[in-house]
């Protein structure tokens, strides 16, 4: 069954000057069909984006409609320090850095009473990945504040927050196995990962992913995958700009595809542009145009 009606399609692709393999990828769009990759790689290095932009319009709201839905949320950020280091990140801190911070639980629980007075129903765990695999010194505070890992410690304060407000955590703590995944869902409604992408080249020497051993991408995709097989409501997505190349934005989509498709889980899917940081190793890389942006939701 077609989504819209055959005359809107036809005179929307027809007066297009559009290719026939790319027009024939948008009918399939339209008819409810799966478009092959190579035709979405043909696709994403189209130049004709109205075209694009409209057809993906049509499907968002003949499929979902136009409203919007948010959650209030507010942000705990548990510890601004990584094992990671991006080329592109503004958040982490070295451990020696004045801004460093592993939240004490008071703070947290202050942060999370302070969203419930604001009325938020969520509380989002923000934090570097595992960083005392990286640095002895948070190993050694965290063992003061009586845990062996990061992922503990966020445990026990997703349970706090629980029962001290009722906020419902939503935890982004980096790669994890799949025991580390079943221990947080009981305290979380939900978690997330960011794929980025599943490009094994952005971690390649020079790349923004040379110093981040927890961005290879058959760590992330495994996570996800877990959280999939333990059911867990789960986000992911894409950043962009970062280097990659079209056709790997496009194997980053089908890979969250295909695995949402075996599990079902995956509730959000961002697609988030790189923005150039003062004092960061890419603070002059060239960030996407908002046509690159534009496009890259409309194919996802």
């Amino acid at each position: 069954m077609s989504i819209i009606n055959s005359e809107q399609s036809v005179n929307l692709l027809e007066d297009s000057k559009l290719d026939s393999e790319i027009r024939e990828a948008l009918y399939k769009s339209l008819e409810g069909k799966e478009i092959k990759k190579e035709d979405a790689y043909r696709l994403i290095r189209s130049n004709n984006l109205q075209a694009l932009l409209s057809i993906a319009s049509m499907i968002r709201d003949n499929c979902k409609g136009k409203r919007v839905t948010y959650s209030r949320k507010t942000f705990i950020p548990l510890t601004n320090i990584c094992r990671n280091r991006c080329g592109y990140c503004g958040f982490r801190k070295e451990p020696d850095d004045n801004d460093a911070e592993i939240m004490k639980p008071s703070k947290v629980l202050s942060f999370a009473k302070t969203g419930s007075k604001a009325h938020c129903t969520e509380a989002l765990f923000t934090l570097g990945e595992k960083p005392e695999q990286r640095y002895p010194k948070v190993g050694e505070e965290l063992r003061r504040l009586g845990y062996n890992s990061t992922l503990e410690y966020l445990r026990d304060m997703c349970e706090i927050v629980i029962k001290k407000t009722g906020l419902l955590p939503h935890s982004n703590p980096g790669v994890m196995t799949k025991s580390e995944l079943a221990d947080l869902k009981e305290v979380n409604a939900s978690m997330g990962l960011m794929l980025e992408n599943v490009s094994d080249r952005l971690c390649d020497k020079g790349g923004p992913h040379e110093f981040s051993p927890g961005k290879r991408p058959e760590l992330r995709l495994a996570t996800i995958e877990n959280a999939g097989q333990l059911k867990i409501p789960f986000t992911t997505g894409l950043l962009i700009g970062i280097g990659e190349f079209p056709e790997e934005i496009i194997d980053s989509l089908y890979a969250i595809k295909e695995i949402n498709e075996r599990h079902g889980h995956i509730q959000e899917i961002i697609i988030q542009n790189f923005k150039a940081k003062p004092k960061t190793p890419m603070e002059s890389y060239p960030e996407p145009s908002v046509k690159d942006v534009a496009k890259t939701i409309a194919l996802a």
